[in-house]
């Protein structure tokens, strides 16, 4: 699904903590991936000024991107532990 949220209407829709849970789990994989990516990068060692220009880009977007995922996990962590609803159908 790739639609801009400025498509999507508003709505409720019923999630399961659990399956919100499992969700934060892979973003929490995502930045540990980019941030173990970033410090494997470290240690690579070139006297070619490109290539370490390449190099400190490509570790600096791993890093940013670890931090997102970890804003997002943060995110999720509230969505997780809001308080139980109970919704009933209107006709």
């Amino acid at each position: 699904m790739s639609q801009s949220n400025d498509i999507l209407e508003p709505r409720l829709v019923a999630v399961d903590s659990y399956y919100l849970s499992v969700i934060n789990d892979r973003i929490q994989d995502l930045s540990h991936d980019a941030e173990s990516l970033a410090m494997a990068l470290s240690a690579i060692h070139t006297d070619d000024d490109t290539s370490r220009g390449v190099i400190v880009a490509v570790r600096s977007a791993l890093l940013a991107n670890s931090e997102l995922a970890t804003i997002l996990s943060e995110q999720m962590d509230g969505l997780i532990l809001l308080p139980e609803l109970e919704v009933t159908g209107h006709e």
